[in-house]
């Protein structure tokens, strides 16, 4: 195999996931990749629970070099910027604790770099991501579902060349702080650069299916707040928005309905018409659910989640005066 010769980093950032490292490495150490031809290195944002005591014990029985490196960051952006900086690879491949790796997953990965067709050299590969099969699905829940190219560039499962990663200085420092968005400005950064950006399906990761409380769910939007800085520093990013300047159809109709409400109350009730694009957008995007009174309800469950990305991308769109609705 072509890749064989390239030696890969595996960087993975973990706090407070012991159980879920160990699934991790387990995983890592079943790869069809010549063990010789890569290393892993945990960077551990340092959190009291063993997983320290753990890797040094699990370094002792590794098939691949496995290094440990403890730090005290306020987010994993730094803890993958310092593993990707000081990384021997040739090929840097991110990997988050609560996934598990297919056995090839590096294999397919690192194949990819060496064996473009293009002019210009690969600069990224990002994989497969799919919620664990094994697991199982709830309504609450937190996971991730990458089938196709994805234009944020997620580093739970992506590969970058060495050589990209050092030519556009890694992570920016922005974005150490901000638990969304480094990882878009990274992938970015290293297209606009002239690289070349893949997608290899074979390159397949399980992420782990986290239940979460109904306060979790509704804050995590919350994080969108840096996504019309985004759109600022990669104005590219605009032409894969709703017509340029809305996230999905989905939050444009939101407008709507906030509009509808307002003018209905204040108005006129013929105004309530407004509200309808946003319930059957709600009730057609939930057409895995076959009972069509779970997808009604679905529709009510929404609306608060809906408000709560208004308001990330509202305060975002001020803050940064770059407008995302």
């Amino acid at each position: 195999m072509m890749g064989d010769a390239l030696y890969v980093t595996v960087v993975v950032p973990t706090h407070g996931r012991k159980a879920l490292l160990q699934q991790l490495l387990e995983s890592l150490y079943k790869q069809t990749y010549s063990h010789d031809k890569f290393e892993i290195v945990v960077v551990h944002n340092y959190s009291n629970d063993g997983t320290e005591e753990a890797v040094r014990e699990w370094r002792k029985i590794s098939p691949v070099p496995l290094h440990y490196v403890k730090k005290h960051n306020n987010t994993p952006t730094p803890s993958r910027h310092y593993g990707g900086t000081h990384a021997k690879g040739d090929i840097i491949a991110f990997i988050d604790d609560d996934c598990i790796a297919e056995p090839d997953w590096i294999a397919n990965g690192a194949r990819q770099f060496a064996s473009a067709l293009s002019e210009r050299p690969v600069g990224l590969v990002q994989g497969k991501t799919l919620p664990n099969p094994s697991h199982p699905r709830r309504f609450l829940e937190k996971t991730v579902n990458i089938s196709s190219a994805s234009i944020f560039f997620e580093t739970c499962n992506i590969f970058y060349s060495k050589a990209a990663f050092d030519a556009v200085g890694g992570f920016s420092t922005e974005f150490m702080d901000k638990f969304y968005g480094e990882d878009t400005d990274l992938g970015w950064k290293v297209k606009k650069a002239g690289f070349e950006v893949v997608f290899e399906e074979s390159a397949t990761v399980y992420h782990h299916v986290f239940h979460v409380s109904f306060w979790k769910w509704l804050k995590e939007p919350l994080f969108f707040k840096h996504l019309p800085y985004l759109m600022d520093k990669h104005p590219e990013l605009r032409s894969f928005m709703w017509h340029r300047y809305f996230l999905t159809v989905e939050t444009a109709f939101f407008q709507l309905l906030l509009l509808g409400i307002v003018l209905t109350l204040f108005s006129h009730i013929g105004f309530s018409v407004l509200c309808l694009p946003y319930v059957i957008q709600r009730y057609r995007s939930g057409s895995a659910m076959p009972n069509p009174i779970l997808r009604v309800i679905r529709i009510g469950a929404g609306l608060p989640r809906s408000l709560f990305t208004w308001y990330a991308l509202t305060s975002g769109s001020i803050r940064y005066r770059s407008i995302l609705l």
